[in-house]
């Protein structure tokens, strides 16, 4: 009879790897849940994990017996090295430890996409353990044994096959030359964007279109810790609509000069800052929006792009508002061409909202791919 375990921590992917490594390969995780606690009208809300994880009992002891070289099957691992909540870890600050909250904790799971994303979870997990475990050692021949003939290589049609269902993906050829084994292989090894700086002073812009960028921005200085005024808003006049009647707007920088002049008293302030950088769709909008961003000399800047549009279009824009360091993707998850955003030559950040991890994409492709077999190739 098995025994249910409840773990708490405030990291998903850590909790995973406590599983696979102190509850053994026979630990199934049954349910996953996001919690939340504490904070006022849905604002400042502190998050942790809560697995429910069935563990059986050891069998009962037995006699030994002369061991008799068996292959072993690959048992189903449950670790990996990031997922959804890897948000406060990859990016963002340690969350306090959980104590005596003062509202009754509300828990979610995140809808669709979260389920979706922990069924991935198990199947890449599954899959890494399959690639980890050690074959048995071959025998020698003897002396003198007959000459070994060496056989042609197999065709790998499985493997083909994956790249060919990647490529309509749009995967990017560079990266489909690589051969992957697997979909875990693929992701495994797509280029990462680096950290945001969160040293006092330090700007990054994140630069979009109105609405879009705001509501990146906000999350982003969520997840680093930062104040609520610490995200400015800005934009050239136009590139946003107005606001309501009678009401101040928070624009601030909306030319170069303002642009210079902020940046030059941003670098006295106790933490770091964000910058939205709201850019209008015409030519001149993208100029102007271009400008802007030089002019605030950013230690890294952001491009929030939509998965769902032509990839030529986004990367026309790119080029005429960047260069830029790092994408936040919207749309991944609804798109036919996932991969296509690889191929923008822009390492993705996030995508929906959630760090760009192996899991997510993973994730991400085998959603477009419809449940197809694509994690062994």
């Amino acid at each position: 009879m098995a025994r249910r375990l409840l773990l708490e921590g405030h990291d998903l992917a850590s909790l995973l790897v406590q599983v696979a490594d102190e509850l053994g390969p026979g630990a199934k995780v049954i349910r996953a849940e996001r919690v939340r606690t504490g904070g006022f009208a849905g604002f400042f809300q502190r998050e942790h994990f809560e697995l429910t994880v069935d563990v059986p009992d050891a069998p009962p002891a037995r006699r030994p017996v002369r061991a008799v070289p068996q292959p072993r099957s690959a048992p189903a691992a449950v670790g990996l090295d990031a997922l959804l909540e890897a948000a406060d870890a990859a990016d963002g600050p340690a969350t306090p430890g959980q104590g005596a909250a003062a509202a009754a904790p509300v828990v979610s799971t995140g809808g669709e996409a979260f389920a979706d994303v922990l069924a991935q979870v198990r199947a890449l997990a599954a899959e890494r353990a399959s690639a980890t475990s050690v074959p048995s050692p071959a025998p020698t021949a003897p002396a003198d044994a007959m000459p070994t003939v060496v056989l042609p290589p197999q065709p790998a049609p499985l493997a083909d096959a994956l790249t060919q269902r990647l490529g309509a993906l749009g995967v990017p050829d560079v990266l489909l030359a690589r051969a992957p084994g697997s979909l875990a292989a693929l992701v495994a090894e797509l280029p990462t964007a680096q950290q945001p700086p969160r040293e006092p002073g330090s700007v990054i812009v994140v630069a979009g279109a109105a609405g879009a960028v705001d509501t990146t921005a906000a999350l982003l200085a969520d997840r680093l810790g930062l104040p609520t005024d610490a995200v400015v808003t800005a934009g050239a006049p136009g590139s946003r609509p107005p606001g309501p009647r009678g009401r101040g707007s928070r624009q601030q920088p909306s030319d170069v000069t303002a642009a210079h002049a902020w940046r030059a008293a941003s670098r006295k302030a106790p933490h770091a800052w964000v910058v939205a950088l709201a850019v209008g769709e015409g030519a001149d909008e993208r100029a102007a929006g271009s400008e802007l961003r030089h002019a605030f000399a950013a230690d890294q800047t952001w491009a929030v792009v939509d998965a769902r549009t032509r990839t030529s279009d986004v990367a026309a824009w790119l080029a005429s508002v960047g260069p830029f360091d790092a994408l936040a993707v919207r749309g991944l998850f609804d798109t036919a061409e996932p991969g296509a955003v690889l191929g923008l030559g822009v390492p993705v950040a996030w995508c929906d909202g959630i760090p760009a991890t192996p899991a997510a994409w993973a994730a991400a492709f085998d959603r477009a791919l419809d449940g197809a077999p694509a994690w062994v190739g």
